[in-house]
């Protein structure tokens, strides 16, 4: 009986792979659910809004290139799963760009164009997406507010980071910066750094269009905490101000 022990051991231990398995995407399935769900109820607080979603660089300038895949592209996809995203939920959205394009001229009168969308719009809200390049192999979404900036704006920042946190693989903390975009906005804004290209297992899972979606999602429940925080105390639903 000994020379079959190791088959018996390689049975039971492929049927601890596959229980392993059923279990992972039961889980899976079961946070799916929980998590669309919670999407659903945020429409409460998206419905009405009105959000600028600004997909970094575009047309000739590409962002950060790694190894081939180039930043505009993937923030473009991220950018447009969050906006279909925001609007199935009843937020209009309206994108710096839907292609690959820039809007033309220097980089600080293209990037006054973006942020000059806001107030031609009306919106509440401003959202930059970028993606991450650095040479300490470092990984994870990563979120930032104006330093000094409108409280507004912090608060945004850290509504967003908490849901990146919660819904992707994470420890980063929203942090203060200095960006154009951020300082020049004249409604609360947040540069969303998606994850970093140079690390190698980030930059595939940033390539996926279901980590993609992930990605969104926690935007989308961040804004909508966000636009919750603004509500008056007393009242269920409403306005912000700008």
């Amino acid at each position: 009986m000994r020379r079959y022990a190791w088959r018996q051991a390689a049975i039971a231990g492929l049927a601890l792979l596959l229980m392993a398995a059923v279990v992972r995407t039961a889980w899976t399935g079961a946070r799916t659910v929980m998590v669309d769900a919670q999407l659903k109820d945020a429409g409460r607080w998206l419905r009405g809004r009105v959000l600028v979603l600004d997909p970094g660089h575009g047309g000739d300038d590409p962002g950060a290139v790694v190894r081939g895949t180039l930043e505009k592209h993937l923030v473009l996809e991220i950018g447009l799963t969050l906006k279909r995203l925001l609007e199935e939920q009843g937020a209009t959205v309206v994108m710096t760009r839907d292609e690959d394009v820039d809007l033309g001229g220097p980089i600080r009168e293209e990037l006054g164009r973006r942020v000059a969308l806001v107030g031609q719009h009306g919106a509440h809200v401003y959202v930059s997406i970028h993606a991450n390049k650095d040479g300490c192999n470092c990984w994870g979404a990563q979120t930032f507010y104006q330093k000094d900036g409108m409280p507004a704006g912090q608060e945004l920042a850290l509504a967003i980071q908490n849901r990146l946190r919660k819904l992707t693989p994470t420890t980063r903390v929203a942090l203060p910066a200095n960006y154009f975009v951020l300082r020049t906005s004249p409604v609360a804004a947040a540069m969303v750094e998606v994850g970093f290209l140079t690390n190698a297992h980030e930059q595939g899972q940033l390539k996926d269009p279901a980590y993609q979606r992930t990605l969104a999602t926690a935007m989308a429940l961040g804004l909508a905490d966000f636009f919750r925080s603004q509500v008056p105390e007393g009242r269920a639903e409403g306005g912000i101000g700008r």
